[in-house]
């Protein structure tokens, strides 16, 4: 059942919960190259996988513009809050060092105002076990823009979130949110495991829970978000187009909701153009979608106080004097 919107007079807040920050796509762009054909869920990981030999480099200057290019992309929007998908893989691999990349996050988005952004730590369910290992004892030092951490990449071969579970387990212990792509192409059990062996908080995408009428009074009495993407669900293949989206069922569960353009590069839509999909799927008026992308602010990753200190001195919290960014 649609939520009933709120009394009239008041400005509903519109937070952006699940974005991508899509830099080779952006540096592609700025070198003129072509587009790329995301057609399916096969095209699209494979175009993003880190060990390409094709991929195109992205410096910590590139990080620096894009996360600037992002906040007035969403300003432009209407948006007041963004919580920005980052993998920090990706640019380790183009010659960052960790301290250069969560100095650089720091240095950009610690400043910025209307809207607010913050930070997702995105790590890929194939990541090598160094990898993991590094940045689950790293992660106490995340400085204070980096809110949630994120688990990402294609379920469908690699099911198995245990691998994960060390470095959600130091996420928690650190205070940050936990979210998971998941159920997005892969079953409702996707979903069920990364509840109960992640901890998640919210979902990313998570089409298949409504194939299960007990996953859905789970989340429902959990209050577990469920982050839809109605574009790129219809882009990728996870649905045949956005009218078929089980959104409905969602609600109709009582599960929260919070609207998304998860990768706008890639499909071209905006969070406003999510929010009219939205209300053509419901046939709801735009102002009870604008109030249920309101309710979705509760569940805004906030940093909490860490469970313990962090084990390693040095930390990153403080970016280096005069840095700047842009």
């Amino acid at each position: 059942m649609i939520p009933s919107p709120a009394p009239a007079g008041r400005s509903p807040v519109l937070p952006h919960l699940h974005l991508h920050l899509e830099p080779e796509e952006r540096k592609r762009r700025e070198l003129g190259m072509p587009g790329r054909n995301f057609g399916d869920r096969h095209l699209f990981f494979e175009a993003h996988r880190v060990d390409r030999t094709d991929a195109v480099p992205v410096t910590g200057q590139d990080l620096r513009r894009f996360l600037t290019d992002v906040h007035t992309e969403q300003r432009q929007q209407g948006v007041d809050h963004v919580e920005l998908r980052l993998s920090p893989r990706r640019f380790l691999r183009d010659g960052m060092s960790w301290q250069e990349f969560t100095d650089t996050v720091q240095d950009c988005l610690a400043p910025l105002r209307d809207p607010v952004v913050r930070a997702v730590l995105l790590a890929n369910r194939d990541s090598p076990a160094p990898f993991l290992a590094m940045v689950t004892e790293r992660i106490a030092e995340l400085p204070p823009v980096f809110t949630g951490v994120d688990l990402a990449g294609d379920e469908i071969p690699h099911p198995d979130v245990r691998p994960a579970v060390p470095f959600f387990r130091a996420a928690a212990d650190s205070g940050l949110g936990r979210t998971v792509h998941a159920g997005e192409f892969g079953p409702a059990e996707h979903i069920w495991r990364a509840l109960d062996e992640l901890g998640a908080q919210r979902i990313g995408h998570g089409v298949s829970a409504a194939t299960s009428s007990a996953l859905l009074r789970r989340m429902a009495r959990d209050g577990i978000l469920l982050e839809v993407s109605l574009t790129s669900n219809a882009a990728l293949g996870a649905v045949p187009g956005p009218g078929a989206h089980p959104l409905p069922a969602f609600l109709e569960a009582g599960v929260p909701v919070a609207f998304n353009s998860d990768v706008p590069l890639h499909t071209g839509r905006t969070l406003d153009d999510e929010l009219r999909f939205a209300a053509a799927a419901l046939g709801a008026a735009p102002e009870v979608i604008r109030d249920l992308q309101s309710r979705a602010a509760r569940h805004r990753f906030t940093r909490r106080p860490p469970v313990r200190p962090p084990a390693r001195s040095g930390s990153a919290s403080s970016p280096p004097a005069g840095s700047g960014c842009g």
